[in-house]
């Protein structure tokens, strides 16, 4: 099964992500595409690994220039970024593209062919196999695998999120801050972005991707946006949005944004450093709940709960004296030690 081939057909209203493959020029490796592709063209990179479908696109612009890696569905519950990355192959002007662009719409195939966060083969969570002692892991050896790859290749690295299955986010970014040099790099460009939050991480962050390219020296940044059990048009316009504002910071699209797509809003964005994550203590249903990019006080309510089988009104409160709602579960029914919601913490 490809991931993403021919074409991509949701229930949900907007332009369809149209992906043709059969117009684009097929390669057995990265470096034989690099090699041999033409400028002002896409092509088709199909590896696989350990029997699982790895297909990576490599668009060429009109000259040389800087390559960014954008990839999504690290965890494979998380549609939106895959459908922005199918709308950015089907409608990007590679006549505008100064530089290249390597794009990975699926970059865990394992978990997205099984509709789960991890590979089935081990569960765990990709995102954080660097942190923990996976060392005999499935997930941890392509993990390895896969960040050669990006280190040999991309000089900025974007890694597109959304939420999950049972999780909404608001949009906001994850920046490594332990290499400064990175960090002020990254930040050049992820200021301009129109986001809700920006949250920077230190490199001791459960182990992140984007903190394991940001040691090798690349820029990286983890956008979230969307989530839950189908993508909607809202995450994937935000993170279409995003890309092609982080492309025009880079000076690799000769062109301004379209009306709608603007750079930067005259919304503000709250800078993170401290993050403060809750999870439920019972079963039960949620009954009333904030939305992700609520703004919370101490004391404040921000999920409800008819437990089971006690039939008790059980609250999650905020435990700090102001935050800002990253991301909150969605899912009616929630068990103890579920996740629940993730605060960013306002100074």
């Amino acid at each position: 099964m490809n991931c993403i081939e021919p074409c991509v057909q949701t229930r949900q209203k907007g332009k369809k992500a149209m992906i043709k493959t059969e117009d684009y020029l097929k390669y057995a490796t990265i470096e034989e595409a690099f090699a041999c592709q033409p400028k002002k063209s896409i092509g088709m990179i199909r590896n696989e690994f350990e029997g699982n479908p790895a297909v990576f696109f490599l668009i060429k612009g009109y000259d040389d220039g800087p390559v960014v890696w954008i990839q999504a569905a690290l965890h494979g519950d998380e549609y939106d970024g895959v459908i922005a990355c199918a709308q950015l192959l089907s409608h990007l002007d590679v006549n505008r593209l100064k530089g290249s662009i390597l794009v990975y719409p699926v970059a865990n195939p394992a978990a997205f062919l099984a509709g789960s966060n991890g590979s089935p083969a081990d569960h765990v969570n990709l995102n954080r196999i660097f942190a923990q002692e996976w060392k005999d892991s499935y997930s941890y050896h392509y993990g390895a695998w896969l960040l050669d790859r990006i280190i040999q290749y991309a000089d900025f690295f974007i890694d597109l999120h959304g939420g999950g299955k049972y999780l909404d986010v608001c949009p906001f970014a994850m920046v490594p801050s332990s290499q400064e040099a990175v960090y002020k790099k990254t930040m050049a460009v992820v200021n301009n972005l129109n986001l809700t939050a920006v949250y920077e991480c230190n490199s001791g962050q459960k182990g992140m991707f984007i903190n394991e390219v940001a040691k090798n020296g690349i820029p990286a940044v983890l956008l979230e946006s969307g989530g839950g059990l189908s993508w909607s048009n809202d995450g994937v316009k935000q993170h279409e949005q995003s890309i092609r504002s982080i492309l025009i910071t880079l000076s690799m699209l000769s062109e301004q944004p379209a009306p709608g797509e603007c750079i930067k809003t005259t919304k503000s964005t709250y800078h993170i450093t401290e993050i403060k994550e809750l999870r439920f203590d019972t079963t039960g249903l949620q009954v009333h709940q904030k939305c992700a990019g609520d703004l919370v006080q101490f004391g404040d309510s921000i999920i409800e709960i008819l437990t089971f089988p006690h039939y008790e009104d059980k609250k999650i409160t905020c435990p700090i004296e102001k935050a800002i709602i990253l991301s909150i579960h969605t899912a009616s029914l929630v068990k103890p030690e579920d996740y629940a919601v993730m605060l960013g913490i306002i100074h």
